[in-house]
């Protein structure tokens, strides 16, 4: 069945603030670019596909949002709203300098991200509906997840390193949000070894939490691959 969203198509998500453009369809997945950069995998029916403009207010935000960008044909002089762009050559300290403020800047707004992130993920619980834990239950108020791609879809071959990383980090954030919303005492996530990649972010994102602890799973059942949650 050939999906309802292509790449390009303007989306809202439809259980929780925000929004993006469709950069990927799968069988399995829907992916938005949200305004951070990120592909999120997102579900079709958690996905509402914003109308598109028509005729000439379509034609004139493209054209202004191409002027912004420095691209396209200039703007007529005349236009109301849009002065002259007048450009003074920087010299190498000034634009060493203003490199070094973007920087100083970007790092400002990913830290302020970062906590947003953490307060909707542990606030957030309005719009889950069910409880996805249940199906990884292995005692009362206890889970074990298994974030191993093809524990997560039906084809992972067809996926880039990128977004099968994106979807075990969605399904990470996705578990959370129910484990404080049903009260959970620990869940266990098995993230496997490899580069370490995916349970470095797992980490980074752990250590945002204040009313949580996290260590390493036993060795003896998980290897080295699996880190435990427990909730306060």
């Amino acid at each position: 069945m050939k999906s309802k969203f292509e790449p390009g198509d303007k989306v809202k998500f439809l259980n929780q603030t925000g929004g993006g453009i469709v950069t990927k369809v799968t069988d399995d997945f829907i992916f938005v670019q949200d305004d951070t950069g990120f592909d999120i995998p997102m579900q079709p029916e958690e996905l509402i596909r914003m109308a598109d403009q028509q005729g000439a207010a379509k034609m004139f935000n493209a054209t202004m949002e191409e002027h912004l960008k420095g691209k396209g044909t200039p703007l007529p002089s005349g236009l109301p709203g849009v002065a002259p762009k007048v450009t003074v050559p920087l010299t190498p300290e000034e634009e060493i300098k203003q490199l070094k403020n973007q920087v100083a800047n970007l790092k400002d707004q990913i830290a302020k991200l970062k906590k947003q992130l953490s307060n909707i993920q542990q606030h957030n619980t309005q719009s889950l509906t069910d409880n996805i834990l249940l199906q990884h239950q292995v005692a009362p108020g206890e889970a074990e997840v298994d974030l191993h791609i093809d524990m997560l879809t039906e084809r992972p071959a067809d996926l880039t390193p990128h977004e099968a990383f994106e979807i075990q980090m969605h399904y990470f954030r996705l578990c959370m949000n129910h484990a404080f919303a049903n009260k959970m005492k620990k869940v266990t996530f098995i993230h496997g070894v490899g580069k370490g990649i995916l349970k470095d972010e797992i980490n980074k994102e752990l250590k945002q939490y204040d009313n949580i602890h996290f260590f390493d799973a036993p060795m003896s059942k998980y290897g080295v691959g699996a880190t435990e949650v427990y909730f306060r």
